[in-house]
């Protein structure tokens, strides 16, 4: 069995899930007993981690209302029908227009001040998520609304931070000790993150409420939530607050997430100018130059979708190639492991584009799928997410040359790839040059908008 038990102790099994065809079988088409979240604070780090961010989070932290941490209960499958209804295939399409105009705010915005990168990735991912999630158009600098969710987010991540957790997992008896104790300095922000997500989950959706409400909401999540409920008679206050859990749930997940890869993609172009150069040659022979690329010339460019693309418990006994896996067993898929299999890639650990590829230039069938999860618990909004990764990424290719920075001897500062840790992983800061291919490029991107 491509996946092994590990003991932490006697009161804990955990199953890691290296095998591509393994988490298919069990997660996907075993789903209805792979979907739990776990309800006991003994385990391995990583576990421990998981499970000590639904501890912290309900209810000392406000964040129990997140999907991705509740049980498999029938309040996430209300959160569930929700979100598949949202974020199905075809809604996509409707948030294609706000996605370009984000896309080439971004692009602006690093005209700008390319220097901040981060802060532009970042406020163009919250951006595109407000506005489909509750139709919220974002100031392109210090929006008030989105200051409360970035806060929020930070406390949070802050908080819950890989040490922290450590510390709960192997000394529960920690959360029971005054605040004010030496090292527990961030179980007092728990306060002000309670304050925080409260606000998060309240002040967005009166937003769509109100602008429903004097007829000028755009179309959302949120709103066609609402539209519903009101059309079948919903019953008030558990639907609104199911919706809201629900939107705000979509909301922080995609901002760090999306966030994650598009940093990554600009740390990977910075290091591998020929993917970089192809990339552009393809665009430019496709798109031309006259014109930023838009969705309708996604089919048309298969190797910038090659760049693109470059945990659950049981809730009941199972049997799987004659391994017992018993009630409760912790699940985790180890990704990386999956992603880096010699038996599916070769030379798994180079940036390679083209392994996505088939000998014709066109795309291959291997997908990712996996990375956005399986089964019952895959991610609801990854259409939402991988059509504003790709027209942000086709976007700045067609405007931008991303390079090395150089030292003050004009010589190529040399970036060793690093992330950081916890629930999301990001890049860890390196230094890169973003500038125009040329002025007609640069000239493009500023008419947008």
């Amino acid at each position: 069995m491509a996946g092994h038990f590990i003991y932490f102790n006697t009161r804990r099994r955990i199953l890691i899930i290296s095998s591509l065809s393994v988490a298919t079988e069990l997660l996907e088409k075993r789903s209805s007993k792979y979907s739990g979240r776990p309800d006991a604070p003994s385990m391995s780090l990583y576990a421990g981690y998981i499970m000590c961010c639904s501890m912290l989070t309900c209810p000392r932290y406000g964040w129990g209302f997140t999907t991705g941490l509740l049980d498999y209960t029938d309040r996430w499958k209300q959160h569930r029908r929700f979100h598949q209804q949202g974020f199905r295939p075809e809604a996509v399409f409707n948030w294609r227009p706000f996605q370009l105009q984000k896309a080439h705010t971004l692009l602006v915005n690093l005209l700008a001040s390319p220097g901040h990168m981060v802060d532009h990735v970042t406020t163009f991912t919250a951006s595109t998520i407000m506005a489909a999630t509750y139709g919220y158009d974002t100031l392109p600098h210090k929006d008030p609304m989105l200051d409360i969710v970035n806060r929020a987010i930070a406390i949070f991540i802050e908080s819950t931070s890989i040490a922290n957790v450590a510390c709960f997992t192997i000394f529960p008896f920690l959360k029971y000790l005054p605040t004010w104790l030496p090292g527990l300095s961030f179980y007092r922000n728990a306060p002000v993150s309670r304050d925080l997500a409260r606000k998060m989950l309240d002040t967005p959706f009166e937003f769509t409420k109100k602008s429903m409400a004097d007829g000028s909401a755009e179309p959302s999540l949120v709103y066609e939530f609402l539209s519903r409920s009101r059309e079948a008679g919903g019953n008030g206050l558990l639907d609104e607050e199911i919706v809201k859990e629900v939107a705000a749930s979509g909301l922080t997940a995609g901002i760090e997430t999306t966030s994650s890869v598009l940093m990554a993609f600009f740390l990977a172009m910075a290091m591998y100018p020929k993917v970089q150069e192809r990339a552009q040659a393809e665009i430019d022979e496709v798109v031309g130059r006259r014109r930023l690329p838009n969705f309708d010339d996604r089919a048309s460019l298969p190797y910038v979708e090659a760049v693109l693309r470059a945990p659950h418990a049981t809730t009941e006994d199972d049997m799987y190639d004659g391994w017992f896996i018993p009630d409760q067993t912790l699940v985790i898929v180890n990704v990386w492991a999956i992603g880096h299999d010699e038996s599916r890639y070769e030379d798994p650990n180079t940036f390679n584009p083209s392994r996505f590829l088939t000998p014709e230039g066109e795309l291959n069938d291997d997908d990712l799928h996996y990375i956005y999860g399986f089964g019952r618990r895959i991610c609801p909004g990854r259409y939402l997410a991988e059509a504003s990764l790709w027209i942000a990424i086709a976007s700045v290719l067609a405007v931008f040359q991303i390079r090395k920075a150089k030292n003050e001897h004009g010589e190529d500062i040399e970036i060793v790839p690093q992330f950081t840790r916890g629930q999301v992983t990001h890049p860890a800061p390196f230094k890169c040059a973003i500038v125009p291919r040329s002025v007609e490029a640069e000239q493009l991107a500023r008419t947008q908008i």
